[in-house]
Order: C-alpha cells, then structure tokens, then sequence
C-alpha cells in the first residue's frame, strides 16, 4: 500500500490553504463532549407508565422506564438528560525539519525551509477572503465600497487517515527549536487545536462512515456471546 499522509486545507480561501504533514504527527487527540441535565423529580414509586400504555411493545417499554424510576429512587439521584453536543475538539503535535525531507517530499523540503509551512498554518489564524467573497465582489464591477468585510479567518478541513472534518482553528502552538544561520527556522514543534464546525457536509459524511465501520465491528468471532452479554437479564446467565 503506498503511503499516504494527511492535510489541513482550505481550497477556497484567497489564496488556496493546504498544508501538507511533512511527518506523521507525534499524538492526535480526539476530545469529544455532550452536555447532560438532570431532570426536575426523582419519578414515582409506582407503575404508572406500564398501566397507561397499550400493546405489547407500548406494555413492555412503559415497565422498562417504570422499574428505571425506582432505580433513580434508590440512588436518591435525579435522572440525566440530553441537552446539546459540545464541538468535536482535535488537538494534533507534529513536527516540521528543513533539514530533511519527509516520506513524500522529494529531494528536500522546500529548498532547506519550513517558513512556507509556517506562513500556511498561520493563515488559518489570520481573517482572510474566500472564493465566494471575491466573486460577489467581482460582480460588483471591483467597487471600493463594496469591498468584502476581513473579519474572519478560514475553516480548516483536517483530511486525516479515517477523518474527514471541517473545523475552524482555535489555538496554534509553534517552538522554533533549531534556526539557519541566517536566523530563519530550521525545525519547530507545533500544536494546532481544531474544533469541528457543524454547519458543514462533514457530519453527514461523518455519520455515514461511523455507522459503517460499527457494521464492520459485528465481523468478529463471539460477537453473538458478546450481545448475550451486555443485553439486561441474560447477562446474568453468561
């Protein structure tokens, strides 16, 4: 299998933004959070839910939220609930050297340079135009009065192994730990925290690729013991 490597990019910003990773990165942390309320009462010691349902699945879902209260009850703790999702949270360390070139580079890096490396992560922290910006523009004749706001920097899509995420970059890190001669960089270390942006195609994409892989995880052998396992009653038996 060839190698591949993995990007932080934005092809409509003025000018395109692709940073390449020159190694892989040294950790990739994922962080993901979901904030939860509890509710406003404890619930009943009783068997209200099971003798106002009807039906077969209606008689067995209301008894399984009714014994779910007495467990609440028990705890003298009130029961959690779903409020919203935080941002996805990435935080990536790599490291650039100029001195060598990575897996994919070619003969060098850059000519002995990482400062176009540099220039392109600090992009994504800097407000700038992109694509559609410069084209509404265009399409008032160019017109100084109308000149597109500079007030935001751009989305970053971090394209890594089996992610696929657009984020925007909250926190750039970079330690020069090695300069040229001529005082230019010649090594850094560089952490970058990305947040998932959610108004984006990414979490669909996201979705249907998770699901997909959870299908992949039935594929495994004992996998039937193991719903035995886990599903309430007959784990006792297990």
């Amino acid at each position: 299998m060839s190698r591949k490597t993995g990007y932080l990019a934005n092809i409509n910003n003025v000018p395109p933004l692709i940073f390449r990773f020159q190694f892989n990165p040294d950790i990739l942390r994922e962080r993901k959070s979901f904030k939860y309320n509890p509710v406003n009462d404890f619930g009943k010691w009783d068997f209200d839910q099971t003798a106002a349902a009807s039906g077969v699945f209606g008689t067995l879902g209301g008894l399984s939220n009714d014994f779910k209260e007495i467990g609440s009850l028990l705890a003298a703790t009130r029961p959690l609930q779903p409020d919203e999702g935080e941002p996805d949270q990435f935080i990536i360390d790599f490291a650039l050297d100029a001195s060598r070139p990575g897996p994919i580079d070619g003969a060098d890096h850059y000519g002995g340079s990482i400062e176009p490396d540099l220039a392109v992560l600090r992009s994504f922290m800097n407000p700038a135009w992109s694509v559609v910006d410069l084209g509404k523009w265009a399409a008032t004749g160019f017109s100084i009065k109308d000149i597109p706001c500079w007030n935001r920097p751009p989305e970053c899509d971090l394209v890594y192994g089996g992610i696929s995420v657009t984020c925007v970059m909250t926190d750039l890190d970079i330690k020069i730990t090695a300069f040229h001669d001529d005082g230019t960089p010649q090594r850094a270390d560089v952490s970058v925290t990305l947040k998932q942006q959610s108004f984006a195609f990414s979490p669909m994409t996201e979705l249907l690729t998770r699901n997909i892989n959870v299908l992949k995880s039935f594929n495994r052998p004992g996998f039937g013991t193991d719903v035995l396992a886990v599903t309430p009653v007959t784990n006792l038996f297990v």
